[in-house]
Parts: C-alpha cells; structure tokens; sequence
C-alpha cells in the first residue's frame, strides 16, 4: 500500500461560505479523512504538505474547452487553419500540451467540445488508465451542425468536407449521434445558433428545426449521453429547451422567459465569458479578424449581465471557459470565476460553479467536486484566501499544489508550464 499523503493545517472549503482549518488525509486515490489539526490518523511514513495560510479547495472542471487547438502562444495560428491542416498527431501532441496547461492551472477535469481526427477519445482512456498524466477529460468526438450552421462555417472555403461534417434532417442527425456514440462519446454538442467568431456567420440565427434538435437530444438520450447546445440566439435557445437538452452553451440572448423554463427543466447554462474577455484584451488583428474580435469585446458586458440574470433567477451555473488555442489560452481558466463574481456572486458561489454545479453536469458528483470523505482526491491547494478574493486563483504562484487521483502532480505540471510551454 502507498503511503498517506497528509496536508496540514489548511482552511479546507466544503462548500458552504467560509473555511476551516483542518487536516486532510489521502489514502490511495481517496480523500479518508477531514479533521481538527493534529488528530489525523495517518501511517507514519506520510508525506506531508503543510497548508498554513492556504485553502484547500476542489480541482477545478472546465465544462467547455477545445482541447486539440494550437499550443503555442509564442507563435500565434489561427484555429481555422490548424484544424483544417494540421495533421492527426500534431493536433493530438497539440492537444496533450494544452491538457498540461490546465493541470497546472488547477484544472483537474476538462469537458472536451472535439475536433475530429484529434485522438481526444484515445488521449482520455490512457489518462483514465495511468499511462499519461493529465486531467480527467469527458470528450465529443465532433459536433453536429447543419450545412450553413456555425460548426460548418468554421471549415475554411476551398477545404473539402468529409462526411458527416455535416448532418442535414432528423435522420442524419440521429446517424450522427450514433457514430459520435461509437467513437467513444461522453455527451454530444450541437450547435443550435450561429456563432461570433465563424466566417459571415450571426449569433441570433437559429441553425436547427425543433424536430431535429428533438431527434438528437431523442437519439443521445437513448444511448445515455447528454447533449450541450451551442446556442447564442433567443431561438436556437427557445428551440433547444423545447428539444430537452442538458445544457445551453453561451446562451448570450436568454430572457426572463427562457431564464424560467431552464430553472423548471434544470438546464445548466455554461457561459463561458473568459473567452470574449481574452480575446478583448489581445492586440488588435492578432488573433482573430479585426470584425470578430469588435464583436466579442462588444458583447462581454452583455455577456456578464446575463449571468448575473441566470444567477438570480436560479439557473444552474457551470464553469466553462471556451479556452481555445492561442484565442483562449489554456491556463487562464481561473479568471472566468473572477468574472463571475464581477457579475454578482459571492467567491463562493463561483466556487461552486467550477465544483459542485460542473460535475453535476458531467455526471460525475458521485466522485468529484467536492471536499468530502470517500470522495476522489483532485484537489487544489491555493495560497491565499479565495473566498475572500477570487482572484489569488489568477495569480503568478499562488496554486501550491495540484493533486490529481490522490497524486500530487505539482512538479510535473510546473516542469511542464516553465520549461517546455513558452
């Protein structure tokens, strides 16, 4: 049996407005005990952090990255041109990197929007079987958008379609489904709007009927996969509640009406503002088109009023961040719950978005996203006091320790992030 790990005297967040000090033992890949300081029974060969002034929170769980985009933020590429050209291998090596990325960002749980032909599938199931280290993935295979929908504006002109890039009618909707399904799925995502950022595509056109919408929310849900719904129009919204799906990406033009009908039907709303902040913020034309980035820094103040409406109103909040390649990058995960805060909630209560709320989502509270007894040891050491200021998440230094499966994976992730990811 591996020995104990112990970390000592840490104010340890379970959820509620304020923390303890406490000791908290790992034993194996599980949390087996939270107690008063001093009074942890632990084997006597334990390895020992000491928490003093730092809190002890959930590793986080970002419920909307895309994983295999570019990972170079010292040589800036476009996503449509990386996903369009780049090969298999480079996109899953690409993917990998990110993935480090997060890990060292206290991101111990990543919902994986795919791009096909990325290995995302196969990147997860060696993670889930000890062979890499990472964090834990949920993955789409690929989406399901129509023929002039936002995921096919997204495919360059001139780049020839594969089959199933897009699905047009219930029928192929529902084939798609099922071949996602067998490539290994975990939920499916739909886009059920246009976008901001695809080529001569808007946000409040609608991209699905409600009948198919119904037959991919009817097919995932028979094969026991959830379905996320990217969605920034009044209407691709309305028809995708209509349809049942699970959660609602973005949702940038919700309203008190459709506000209700997610609390009644308990559809998470992931807003993921990180990304229109990031690229806001970028030097002009660097990134994205010079039209794209006006548009996202145009609407974040929208974008923060309508999670501070959902918030209100009761909706269910999960975190997602849209990180994305060198538009969004990976590792600055943290700074969507300062967001959230800017837009009413209390620190902990974006806390629980990134924990308790996310893992609802991906159907995984029985084991993660919370500090508890029994429960799987992804955990987060912080130095600081979150609760009082989120943003220490955001700060150079401030993450102690990473602890991922009941191991600590500190020095592999700040290796990964110092050395090797300029």
């Amino acid at each position: 049996m591996s020995s104990d790990l112990l970390i000592r005297g840490a104010a340890v967040w379970t959820g509620g407005e304020s923390a303890q000090v406490q000791d908290l033992v790992v034993r194996e890949d599980r949390i087996v005990s939270i107690t008063n300081p001093g009074a942890a029974p632990t084997q006597t060969d334990a390895e020992v952090i000491d928490g003093t002034g730092c809190t002890l929170i959930p590793g986080l769980i970002d419920a909307h990255v895309h994983l295999t985009t570019p990972s170079e933020a010292h040589q800036p590429r476009s996503n449509a041109d990386f996903r369009a050209n780049a090969e298999p291998a480079e996109k899953a090596l690409h993917g990998y990197r990110n993935a480090i990325k997060a890990l060292g960002a206290g991101v111990t749980t990543l919902r994986v929007i795919g791009h096909r032909n990325s290995a995302e599938a196969e990147l997860r199931d060696l993670i889930e079987r000890g062979s890499y280290i990472g964090p834990r993935l949920k993955v789409a295979p690929w989406w399901v958008t129509a023929t002039g929908g936002h995921g096919d504006m997204f495919i360059m002109k001139g780049v020839t379609r594969q089959p199933y890039d897009t699905a047009d009618g219930p029928y192929e909707c529902r084939k798609l489904v099922r071949m996602q399904a067998a490539q290994g799925a975990d939920f499916i995502k739909v886009m059920a709007s246009g976008g901001l950022m695809s080529h001569g595509d808007k946000p409040e056109w609608p991209n699905y009927t409600v009948e198919e919408l119904g037959a991919i929310v009817d097919e995932a849900h028979s094969l026991g996969l959830p379905v996320a719904a990217h969605a920034h129009s009044r209407e691709g919204i309305r028809r995708s509640l209509f349809a049942g799906v699970d959660s609602i990406e973005h949702g940038t033009y919700l309203d008190d009406e459709l506000r209700e009908v997610m609390v009644e039907q308990g559809t998470y709303l992931v807003p993921t503002l990180l990304i229109s902040a990031e690229v806001r913020d970028k030097p002009p034309g660097s990134v994205v088109s010079p039209e794209a980035q006006r548009a996202m820094g145009d609407i974040l103040d929208h974008q923060i009023e309508q999670v501070a409406k959902a918030h209100q109103a009761g909706v269910k909040i999960a975190f997602g961040t849209d990180s994305s390649g060198n538009v969004c990058e990976f590792g600055r995960h943290a700074r969507e719950l300062a967001l959230y805060v800017q837009a009413g909630m209390t620190p902990s209560q974006a806390l629980r978005t990134s924990s308790v709320y996310s893992a609802e989502l991906l159907g995984v509270s029985e084991s993660i996203g919370a500090v508890e007894e029994g429960k799987a040891a992804d955990l987060l050491l912080v130095e600081g006091d979150p609760l009082s200021d989120i943003s220490v998440l955001t700060r150079t230094g401030a993450i102690r320790r990473v602890v991922i499966r009941g191991v600590d994976v500190t020095a592999f992730s700040r290796l990964h992030s110092e050395v090797l990811m300029p």
